[in-house]
């Protein structure tokens, strides 16, 4: 009984379908309202000329140019329809980009009709896009439809069009759009082909001059960078005869001249320094007096300029950490992209490894959709960043005070202000104010 009831009630929806798709096609609303979107100014000439060729005013018709007329408007329509496309696309787009830069999506058009598709016009239509409208920015030349003279049946044509995302997060790619101008240019039949693809949109790069707080904080970290690559927290554990081919060191000059053998002395340390680093998005009362100061340039009246000021900065610091071939570990509080490879799950909190010296694309991936969180999921954080076994490091990029966090635990935890332009600490050593030029911080 129940399987009669449910093909009774597939029986009666298939059938309201063929009821609705019928009365779509005989109704002639529906068809003057697509004439009337495919009709180009080919097709508009050819309908004044038929009517201009009534000669109502002298009252003796022209029939030959009238059914020319008739006849190309008529059978135009109908071998357009016919010959409209059967595409499927395909993007290739890089995975991460940041903020503000522009890049360049390949589109490929795959023919999948058994007869060729030519006259094409083809290219992103970001008005299409179901929400954020205004993220998406493409010069004047690269928004204009590009040219596809025909693409035979199982065959693939490409075109490349350059825009920029001005928002991070991750977005969704805007539909391909295309148009088939066959035959003559006289109709034009639209369709827009969604590729599914999406775009990972990292923070924007850091404005390094108008940014006088990030010179002290690059001095900082590269002050870190340079301790743990010369060997800092690392113990001596005794001395040992040196023999050939054995890598040194440090020389034991003094066994070598009581001894008059060369000794070596050696230490144990980690085979790899790792620096755990979390971005504290908590905001502060005083972000608007701070943020206008900076100069930084707000796209949106949504946008919160403070918090993307601290990512972007944050951003150039882990970018300076691993070019310094230092291990770093980032932890993510918020939602991270599904696309990085390489997260460690720790219970609520995700962390993100990549190694030094590597491509920080995937610690900037993360970035991606971070947003703000209150004091006590910070301290949460801060609480679960100490590492069971060897000497930890560690860093925080904050828009708020040392003395606003307990970091009673972590006295050796480098706390980076970024609405400090003078004065930073390193564990409970102030590091004083460097010099203002920016080519001496760089070097």
């Amino acid at each position: 009984m129940k399987r009669d009831a449910s093909a009774s009630r597939k029986t009666r929806w298939s059938r309201r379908r063929l009821a609705l798709k019928a009365l779509r096609w005989c109704n002639p609303i529906v068809w003057w309202l697509a004439l009337r979107r495919s009709m180009t100014g080919g097709s508009v000439t050819l309908l004044l000329m038929g009517i201009v060729s009534l000669n109502i005013v002298w009252g003796y018709p022209w029939m030959g140019m009238f059914a020319s007329c008739f006849a190309m408007f008529v059978v135009g329509w109908i071998v357009n329809r016919f010959m409209s496309p059967r595409l499927k696309v395909a993007l290739d787009v890089p995975l991460a980009v940041r903020a503000g830069e522009s890049f360049v999506a390949r589109i490929s058009l795959i023919h999948e009709g058994r007869l060729p598709a030519m006259s094409l016009c083809a290219g992103l239509d970001h008005s299409r896009r179901k929400h954020g409208r205004r993220d998406i920015e493409m010069p004047l030349d690269a928004s204009a439809m590009q040219w596809v003279p025909d693409i035979a049946p199982g065959a693939t044509s490409t075109i490349e069009q350059s825009l920029t995302f001005l928002r991070r997060g991750v977005h969704e790619m805007p539909p391909v759009r295309v148009e088939s101008l066959f035959p003559f240019h006289l109709f034009r039949s639209t369709q827009w082909l969604d590729s599914g693809e999406s775009m990972v949109i990292t923070p924007r790069r850091l404005d390094w001059d108008s940014e006088m707080a990030w010179q002290v904080i690059h001095a900082s970290l590269r002050g870190l960078a340079v301790g743990l690559s010369q060997g800092d927290h690392q113990h001596y554990v005794g001395s040992l005869e040196y023999r050939a081919g054995m890598p040194v060191r440090r020389w034991d000059f003094a066994s070598w001249a009581r001894l008059g053998r060369p000794i070596l002395r050696e230490f144990n340390s980690a085979a790899k320094q790792t620096v755990t680093v979390f971005i504290d998005t908590t905001p502060v009362e005083s972000d608007a007096a701070v943020t206008p100061m900076s100069r930084w340039r707000r796209y949106a009246d949504d946008e919160d300029a403070s918090l993307e000021r601290l990512l972007s900065i944050a951003s150039a610091g882990l970018e300076t950490l691993v070019g310094a071939n230092v291990q770093v570990r980032l932890v993510v509080p918020w939602q991270a992209p599904s696309v990085i490879q390489s997260q460690e799950r720790n219970g609520k909190l995700r962390s993100v490894l990549c190694e030094g010296a590597s491509d920080p694309t995937p610690l900037l991936m993360a970035m991606a959709e971070a947003e703000p969180v209150d004091a006590d999921t910070a301290q949460e954080v801060l609480h679960a960043m100490p590492q069971a076994g060897g000497t930890f490091h560690g860093v925080v990029f904050s828009r708020r005070e040392r003395e606003a966090a307990d970091l009673s635990h972590l006295p050796d935890l480098m706390w980076l202000n970024i609405n400090e332009d003078s004065r930073d600490s390193f564990g409970n050593t102030a590091v004083s104010s460097i010099d203002n030029d920016a080519t001496k911080v760089l070097a």
